[in-house]
């Protein structure tokens, strides 16, 4: 049984019963980056119990395309991942995913880890690394500016970062937002 049949084989809550688990094809290479995202998304109901195409449902893929090509030319692979697996729904619309719903599908993500020993999880978004680093009994530090902290667990590394999505509310610089990421996923190589 492969990693994938193992997560949509899952019951363990509630959640699963909306649609199938959303999870990436197998990464490849020996420098992968996972990058994590929150939720996965609600699909159109005529979808919902196949296994979806990844890329399209990975909204934070086409944002961070301008970092991923760069370390791509460097010889880095890409595996997408979230946080939970499944929408969290009430009434049939999203909502905040509850403590057990999180840790239930934190061991998905940690299975990810372990299957694909990257050289780093990048954690995108504060609905992320405000939720996993206290899963790996970590405490977030505050980054300042585009340089984005990198912590350690069980020889992983996972690097804390704003979420690709809130650029635009922000205004901020996308092209230093960019290079924040390739220099952190640079510096988990490094260190």
């Amino acid at each position: 049984m492969t990693l994938g049949d193992k997560i949509r084989a899952c019951h363990n809550c509630e959640i699963r019963r909306h649609q199938l688990p959303v999870i990436d094809e197998a990464a490849e290479g020996d420098k992968v980056i996972i990058c994590v995202d929150y939720t996965a998304p609600l699909l159109p109901p005529e979808e919902r119990n196949a296994p979806p195409e990844f890329d399209r449902c990975f909204p934070a893929g086409p944002m961070l395309e301008p970092a991923l090509k760069d370390l791509a030319r460097f010889g880095y692979s890409f595996y997408g991942a979230y946080l939970l697996k499944c929408p969290p729904l009430s009434s049939g619309r999203p909502r905040k995913p509850s403590r057990y719903e999180l840790e239930n599908c934190f061991q998905h993500l940690l299975a990810e880890i372990e299957t694909f020993k990257p050289v780093g999880v990048l954690m995108l978004g504060q609905g992320v690394y405000m939720n996993v680093l206290p899963l790996l009994g970590l405490s977030h530090r505050k980054s300042y500016g585009y340089y984005f902290n990198i912590y350690e667990h069980n020889g992983f590394k996972y690097i804390a970062a704003p979420h690709p999505g809130t650029l635009d509310k922000l205004r901020d610089n996308i092209p230093l937002y960019m290079e924040g990421i390739a220099s952190a996923v640079r510096r988990c190589s490094e260190e």
